[in-house]
């Protein structure tokens, strides 16, 4: 392959990629929304007195919550498209696709307790992980719930 295929192919990529992006966001509520507070997230991070890991700690988590939105999209868009009528299995999966995003969100919320609280309020990090721990119990709970109902 030329040098003059390779970056049309390049261009084409990034094209594709761009045109993913816009459908995205403009099909995706949640998508806005995440990248909205992401944006904010960041705008306000500049600001605060942040080392160069949590600089990289955010951004890491901004763009890993985003990128699971889109995973759980392209995941339910495939199962409609296979699966256009209603099943079971189907509801679990994209339930169970859901649920990865609210669980980075949940990590994402967690860590910006623990970065930012310590930035502007001097709070201790035990707070994000307090956060961590209630959700983890509630989740444990109420599988515990679940299994004890299917019993």
């Amino acid at each position: 392959m030329n040098k003059n295929n390779e970056n049309r192919s390049l261009k084409k990529s990034f094209s594709y990629a761009l045109q993913g992006l816009i459908e995205i966001y403009k099909s995706q509520r949640n998508f806005r929304i995440q990248s909205l507070i992401g944006l904010i997230v960041l705008i306000v991070a500049i600001f605060a007195n942040l080392t160069q890991v949590e600089f990289i700690l955010l951004i890491f988590t901004v763009m890993l919550v985003l990128i699971m939105e889109t995973v759980n999209t392209v995941t339910e868009q495939l199962l409609d498209f296979l699966h256009p009528f209603y099943s079971s299995s189907v509801k679990i999966i994209k339930d169970v696709s859901a649920a990865s995003v609210f669980i980075t969100s949940i990590f994402a919320v967690a860590i910006g307790i623990i970065i930012f609280g310590h930035a502007f309020f001097n709070l201790n990090p035990k707070y994000g992980i307090i956060l961590a721990i209630v959700f983890l119990l509630f989740l444990n709970l109420c599988g515990f719930i679940y299994k004890k109902r299917e019993k």
